[in-house]
């Protein structure tokens, strides 16, 4: 008898202890799982034999995937088939061979120890950059981090490097390096001009009208040239009220000189600006590589004498650079 109440006793105090350590589980799990779904990247794991594992909210979010395909056991061939055919509409026999060929060339990645990252663009504009780490045994872990507002970011810090920012033309930066680019490409007997062009009177308007009709006024200005220009051309905004224009492959004065007519004419083409119906002028130095110069310092030392000749002239007109008159 009395060994069967130790035996009772101590059934009694296993069970306990069974129950505490389950509820402590349960508590770990519970722990993890608060821990899983409220990381700020996603995360999957897979198995050797790609089968998820595991995957916490983010994962589910960024991908858009159904319940279905982010339960335990879901074979990785499953989540990118359906992934593919959502965002490309393509699930004919050729898209799930070369899709079966990226797994392969994935897993085998994996298998020679190898963590990797690339980059994902997904149809609804998000970018996702996913980092793959083996684990030991067979399976992965990947590591999902939505990165789209920090490539926007990244992406706007290099178009401000370039462009000005008012009136999205091109800035000086980004012109000095074309003019050295096309300097650099130039071929035996091609050529280009460059345009300088400085508006006429544009402080007093700015100073009579304010700075918002100013500035709506260069907008207004960079639009037109761009629409007088060809594709292959580059419009740049220098700084204040003067601009310049890169004429691709031109080689002649005559050439050059139909392009600083048009400009002039879209310059001068009256236009309302909020409210204000304004006409302006511009003055225009024109030069021709490698005629008037085979270097940039050259080239813009030349085309500041053509413009400074179409401002003497009485403004509202262009010239060509002339070596007689610059001697």
């Amino acid at each position: 008898m009395l060994e069967l109440a130790h035996a009772l006793t101590s059934l009694k105090e296993n069970t306990s202890e069974l129950l505490q350590r389950k509820k402590q589980l349960q508590q770990l799990n519970r722990w993890f799982d608060i821990a899983l779904n409220n990381m700020g990247r996603g995360l999957s794991m897979f198995d050797g034999a790609q089968r998820l594992i595991v995957c916490n909210k983010l994962y589910r979010s960024i991908y858009n995937l159904p319940p279905r395909l982010t339960r335990p056991g879901t074979c990785l061939a499953s989540i990118v088939r359906f992934h593919v055919k959502r965002d490309n509409g393509q699930d004919d026999p050729q898209e799930i061979e070369r899709q079966c060929a990226w797994i392969r060339a994935h897993i085998a990645k994996l298998a020679r120890g190898e963590t990797f990252t690339y980059t994902q663009h997904l149809k609804d504009g998000k970018t996702v950059q996913v980092t793959n780490q083996p684990l030991p045994g067979g399976g992965w872990v990947d590591i999902q981090e939505d990165i789209t507002e920090r490539r926007k970011a990244e992406e706007k810090i290099t178009w401000l490097a370039h462009h000005d920012p008012l009136t999205s033309a091109a800035n000086r930066v980004y012109f000095s390096r074309e003019l050295e680019n096309a300097l650099g490409h130039l071929r035996p007997g091609a050529g280009f001009a460059v345009h300088w062009i400085d508006l006429d009177k544009f402080k007093e308007i700015n100073d009579r009208l304010g700075h918002p009709v100013g500035d709506a006024l260069l907008k207004s200005v960079v639009a037109s040239l761009r629409k007088t220009v060809r594709g292959d051309d580059l419009v740049a905004r220098l700084g204040g009220d003067e601009f310049a224009v890169i004429q691709a492959g031109a080689k002649t004065p005559r050439e050059a000189e139909k392009l600083t007519k048009r400009l002039l004419t879209a310059i001068r083409t009256p236009r309302n600006v909020l409210g204000h119906e304004i006409t302006i002028g511009a003055s225009i130095g024109v030069v021709l590589a490698p005629r008037n110069g085979t270097s940039a310092d050259e080239l813009m030392k030349n085309v500041d004498v053509a413009l400074y000749a179409a401002k003497a002239a009485g403004r509202g007109t262009f010239a060509h650079f002339e070596h007689e008159k610059a001697a």
